[in-house]
């Protein structure tokens, strides 16, 4: 499908990061493929699969990330990957990430916890160019989709996955070819939240549940299964109900 003496690295992990490598694989066959895990992926399948694992596997060279530094027709992918990458080391300057919300809104972390808690009617991903800042590079593409009321963040944080990957087959080949288009972000217009900016095991116990929807949103945007739920009077709590101005809590048994 695709042809040229190049590099491609996935950089990430998780379901999207494994989707992306799957794709490249299989479509570009005349292409040197390598990745690039996170550091805190130690092989392991977990509520995800392991992209280091999945990438052994089948037999793609996993690299770190000073390998990078000197391919000069190196395209790099990142989708979920941890470190902030610092471009001047960089000779090649095909550095591209996939962000789990609609740029230039919600940059930096906890994206999809925010989302949630400010209860946006609307999410996405955004693939953007990787220049020197924190997800402020040209903009190529993105894919919006509705949020529901009721949607908790881990409800969300799967669609983002899905979305991430969808995107990243649509755009592949245009990137390849040189034929993607690129918008400047008007980041004034944006907000941005640090890794410091939530501490979860602050916020994860509730202490008073009123029948509105901004107790309803933040109370939703902590569920997350596979690493946390809210608790309420000592009790956790798997799901938070809206309708008709109400609250309906669901907790665990």
């Amino acid at each position: 499908m695709y042809g040229n003496n190049k590099t491609i690295c996935i950089a990430g992990k998780n379901s999207c990061a494994i989707e992306a490598l799957k794709f490249v694989v299989r479509n570009c066959k005349n292409y040197k493929i390598i990745a690039l895990p996170n550091k805190s992926d130690k092989g392991n399948d977990t509520w995800q699969k392991s992209f280091r694992k999945f990438a052994k596997r089948k037999s793609i060279k996993i690299v770190k990330l000073n390998y990078l530094y000197k391919l000069k027709n190196l395209y790099l992918f990142s989708l979920e990957y941890e470190n902030i990458l610092n471009i001047k080391k960089f000779s090649s300057k095909n550095l591209y990430n996939l962000h789990f919300s609609l740029l230039p809104n919600y940059r930096g972390c906890h994206t999809n916890f925010y989302q949630i808690r400010d209860g946006v009617n609307n999410s996405g991903v955004t693939l953007h160019h990787i220049d020197k800042g924190i997800d402020t590079g040209d903009i190529i593409d993105n894919i919006k989709y509705k949020v529901a009321i009721n949607d908790t963040a881990y409800d969300n944080y799967i669609k983002l996955l899905k979305y991430s990957t969808i995107l990243f087959k649509k755009n592949l080949n245009k990137i390849l070819q040189n034929k993607h288009k690129r918008i400047k972000q008007n980041t004034k217009k944006g907000s941005y939240f640090s890794r410091k900016s939530i501490d979860y095991k602050k916020l994860i116990n509730i202490k008073k549940i009123e029948n509105n929807l901004k107790t309803h949103n933040m109370i939703r945007s902590l569920i997350f299964e596979p690493f946390q739920l809210p608790k309420y009077n000592g009790l956790l709590i798997k799901k938070s109900i809206f309708k008709n101005k109400k609250i309906k809590i669901i907790y665990k048994r």
